[in-house]
């Protein structure tokens, strides 16, 4: 701990005073001249100065450094200020509100929402640098800056920020008649000067209150105006945005600072900002993000600015640095696990760029603790899998030699590359604390030596700068049941950890949960002998199965318990059930909230249990959790405050046990609380309009939500009901009324700006197969059929335009289109790939096939290496290439109805473009489409890709 907080002030105490401006050079950021009456008339982007700390401490760590000060403090300041006759031009700044602040406060509308705001009585951290901490722990001008909660003493100076605030003001305000909005002299002067104009204004104003991120965009296209810098930083603070407007952002950037290099100061800022959408929507852009840090920072400072760097900015450098590997190492929205590959990329790029300083710039332990991070959301490397099968079925899991080359590989050999990073962080001098422990628990080693099982895990909800003491103990613990194989060895680790006198844990409760309920797998009867590895040896050799079988740490599934007497463990108490153990833990008086009661929502084993758990937990989120059960939708009710995750959760749960007994209505209103809660606990098809309405009235920007209602809308036999297209015309059959359905789910996230993800996309295909097989058996000439074969090719190619190529912009010169593929597009994982396979194949769309493989195999490299980031993934690659060549010859629906081929040149067009991929093995045979056909082309017996 010591080592750590020296370390904090070292680091904390040269801070680099606030530089002038956006457009300043990095010789006047510590030491510029200009007055501030010099700076304010000239009203550039040079009045624009935020430090990188905002997304970082106010948004992600949700930490004020300035609001720690002392009460007493704060008073010594009041009286100090009533006393203070002139101030200087830097303590006028520190005594003004910050101007992004300034702008967004004069918004009087709803879209003052739309933007990510520093709490009231907060220090807007994003426009002031955090004083370095001295002997009490307090900042070193806590004191004098505390008086800045009290409200600013000078107001905003001419600038564009003042003319920009001045404007939205007075739109954004309901004026009893419409009054035109009147210009200042000095406002059009200074406009003039900086070859803006009235029109300039305007547009900066739509595109801060324009709701729709996609058209609030439009002002950073190519070939348009650019507007200043702070326009674009203050777009980067939405809450939300879609992943077009965040293509198109991202191309603006890398256009923008080509030919106007940003400052220090404006890439710090842009850089977090930039991390924190992508992490968000769109994670293979962060490597490119990364980049645009390294490459503009190594400009900047380039080998004589190095040298000749002050100790101030060698420290801000180094903090930054560090700053961004943790924003690096935090788990991605959406499929953390898999997209840890993009972040570690990215994390050796900005350790690429802190190696080329002389000296290299220091890693810090907040460094070191986010590359760790990092590596246990990896899989295992192949002598970490050798290590792995190395350890004998008794507990703790102890190597075991099978053959005399195994007697030489000890904790050297074994050490996974988070225990490595670990061990190099110690090396540099930092002590390991509660965090060390238990990301060394993950990466297979507990705090005794013994070793545990090397888990793969993106630490959710961990903070990596640590916390407080009884938390991480509890999160220790939490890690050592879940580092388990079997059930009967969780539950081992858990009796230890109440008998450790430790504070009861949802944390630890979690990981036991989750251990009870997943299911068990058998294990290996028997340790395999030297005769039975040389004899799985020459079956590998001949197998075309693939040699990465799933590991313990690796899957969520427990093994069985060993039969062997020799490896049981003998317990004071048996494995307890579900039941049981929930029992267990409202006996220590602990109301299961947050993710604990997520995960029981998701493994309730009936919907009364389901009512049980929210009962307990009523009075949760200010009543929130009651309102949702109790059907209190009133507008100012507290089921808003209810988490994301725990309305998906519920919403999840009214999907599981519900029952559709008729179409549900295009719009289904809240019931009485009354008849509500008659019909929730009795109506199995009421849970599923309940649903609905759940979602068409808070229109949550979390998918699981819509995830779950839609696939459960997806997988329900809807048969023979009647529904209206959007053009009014009646649709029947079982099939088209998902597809209806599913469709205008899809519209009310497009208008919430909620971008479809790749099971959201699959579900899309699924239904629009089924919607095609039932139109493909009716008569050519029925309204069902005509509006499915009219409409849905062409939505579906957009979706899949809108889901993969968001680098693509409308509005993109030639050039920009070539530039623009340095950012890379998104790659959906194999499933969705045959999803939409079938999907064109059965709509007989040839040229969405041809389309479809001219993209596919553009990005051949990135769609392999997506597939084998997971477990089957090569063979479920060759199964999309099956099915491919089946919809080209007409034979995805087996030998039923007729037959409509592709025309030849099509087919033979398609078939060398696959055939041009050497690594997957050519036009798959005519046997293995037979096979699909019929539905006999089975996972086991199906070869990957390369693999035939």
């Amino acid at each position: 701990m010591a080592c750590d907080a020296l370390n904090r002030r070292r680091f904390f105490h040269h801070q680099p005073p606030r530089s002038t401006g956006d457009q300043a050079s990095y010789g006047t950021h510590h030491h510029h001249e200009l007055s501030e009456e010099a700076s304010d008339a000239t009203g550039t982007d040079a009045d624009f100065s935020e430090t990188f700390v905002d997304a970082f401490a106010s948004s992600v760590l949700g930490i004020d450094l300035i609001s720690a000060a002392a009460p007493d403090a704060a008073s010594e300041a009041d009286a100090e200020a009533r006393f203070r006759g002139v101030h200087g031009n830097t303590a006028r700044r520190k005594l003004r509100k910050s101007r992004p602040s300034t702008v967004l406060g004069s918004i009087h509308s709803s879209a003052r929402g739309l933007y990510m705001n520093p709490p009231t009585g907060k220090v807007d951290l994003s426009y002031r640098q955090p004083r370095p901490y001295y002997n009490n722990g307090l900042p070193k001008d806590a004191a004098r800056l505390s008086s800045l909660r009290q409200g600013p003493l000078y107001e905003e100076p001419l600038s564009l920020y003042s003319i920009l605030a001045r404007y939205l003001e007075h739109h954004t305000k309901s004026h009893g008649e419409e009054s035109n909005f009147t210009w200042k002299l000095a406002e059009l002067d200074l406009l003039r000067r900086q070859h803006f104009t009235k029109m300039s204004v305007e547009g900066w104003a739509r595109c801060i209150t324009e709701p729709k991120s996609t058209l609030a965009a439009e002002i950073f296209h190519s070939g348009k105006e650019t507007p200043p810098l702070f326009v674009l930083l203050l777009f980067l603070r939405r809450r939300h945005m879609s992943v077009f407007a965040l293509g198109v952002i991202l191309r603006h950037v890398d256009t923008r600072f080509s030919t106007e290099p940003p400052t220090w100061d404006a890439l710090k800022i842009l850089t977090i900002r930039l991390l924190r959408h992508a992490r968000q929507l769109w994670p293979e852009p962060i490597p490119w993000i990364a980049s645009l840090f390294a490459d503009r920072a190594s400009v900047l400072f380039g080998e004589d600015r190095m040298a000749t760097a002050s100790p101030r900015m060698l420290a801000d450098v180094a903090r930054v640095s560090n700053t961004i590997l943790l924003l690096l190492s935090l788990p991605a929205r959406t499929r953390p696990i898999l997209n840890a590959v993009h972040q570690e990329k990215a994390q050796f790029q900005v350790l690429r760029f802190m190696a080329g300083w002389s000296p290299a710039l220091t890693v810090t332990s907040v460094g070191f603790r986010a590359i760790t991070r990092n590596q246990l959301a990896h899989p295992k490397t192949s002598s970490e899998r050798e290590w792995a099968e190395l350890k004998g079925p008794s507990w703790p899991p102890w190597k075991e030699n099978r053959t005399a080359m195994d007697e030489d590989k000890g904790y050297d050999f074994g050490a996974s590359r988070a225990s490595r990073i670990l061990h190099r962080m110690y090396e540099a001098g930092y002590r390991g604390h509660l965090w060390e422990e238990m990301a060394q628990i993950y990466g297979g080693w507990d705090t005794d030596s013994s070793p545990t099982i090397q888990t793969r895990t993106s630490l959710p909800d961990t903070s990596s700068h640590g916390g407080k003491e009884d938390y991480l103990n509890n999160l220790v613990w939490a890690a050592r049941v879940r580092t388990t194989r079997t059930r009967q060895e969780a539950w081992a680790c858990f009796l230890a950890y109440e008998a450790s006198n430790a504070l009861p844990s949802q944390q630890v409760y979690l990981a036991m949960f989750e251990k009870i309920h997943y299911p068990e797998l058998k294990r290996s009867s028997k340790p395999k002998s030297q005769d039975d590895l040389d004899e799985e040896m020459k079956l590998e050799a001949t197998s075309e199965e693939p040699k990465d079988g799933v590991l313990p740490g690796d899957m969520k599934e427990s093994l069985a318990n060993s039969t062997s007497p020799l490896h049981q463990l003998y317990l004071n108490e048996p494995v307890p059930s579900k039941e049981e153990l929930y029992n267990r833990l409202r006996t220590k008086n602990i109301r299961p909230a947050n993710r604990l009661l997520a995960f029981l929502l998701d493994a309730a084993p009936s919907f009364a249990s389901t009512i049980e758990l929210l009962e307990a937990a009523r009075s949760l989120y200010n009543g929130g959790i009651g309102n949702l059960l109790h059907g209190h939708h009133d507008p100012g009710t507290s089921v808003a405050e209810v988490p994301a995750y725990l309305l998906a959760a519920f919403i999840k749960s009214l999907c599981r046990f519900g029952r559709f007994a008729r179409v549900p209505q295009p719009r289904s209103p809240f019931l009485p609380p009354e008849r509500h809660a008659c019909r929730l606990g009795h109506d199995r098809h009421y849970l599923l309009v309940y649903a609905d309405a759940l979602l068409h009235h808070y229109r949550p920007h979390y998918r699981p939500a819509w995830t779950a209602y839609m696939s459960k809308l997806v997988r329900s036999n809807l048969d023979i009901e009647k529904l209206y297209s959007e053009d009014k015309a009646p649709v029947k059959g079982r099939g088209i009324t998902q597809f209806v359905k599913v469709w205008k789910l899809v519209a009310i996230m497009e208008e919430i700006e909620l971008d479809v993800d790749d099971e959201i996309f699959n579900l899309v295909c699924v239904s629009t197969t089924f919607a095609a097989e039932a139109a493909s058996a009716m008569d050519a000439s029925s309204a069902a059929a005509r509006h499915v074969f009219k409409t849905a090719s062409p939505r579906l190619r957009k979706l899949f335009f809108n889901l993969v190529g968001a680098t693509m912009d409308m509005h993109s010169t030639i050039h920009d289109a070539n530039t623009s593929n340095l950012i890379p597009p998104h790659i959906p994982g194999p499933a969705e790939l045959h999803a939409y396979v079938r999907a064109l194949g059965m709509l007989h769309d040839f040229e969405g096939l041809y389309s479809f493989s001219s993209w596919v195999t553009k990005h051949h490299k990135e769609v392999t290496a997506r597939s084998e980031a997971q477990h089957s993934g090569a063979r479920l690659l060759f199964r999309m290439l099956v099915a491919l060549r089946a919809a080209l010859e007409g034979r995805l629906q087996g030998g039923q109805g007729s037959r409509q081929r592709a025309p030849d040149d099509i087919v033979e067009l398609i078939r060398g473009q696959i055939e041009g991929v050497e690594e997957w093995g050519g036009w798959p045979e005519s046997d293995k489409v037979d096979l699909y056909a019929k539905g006999a082309l089975k996972s086991q017996g199906m070869p990957g890709v390369g693999g035939r």
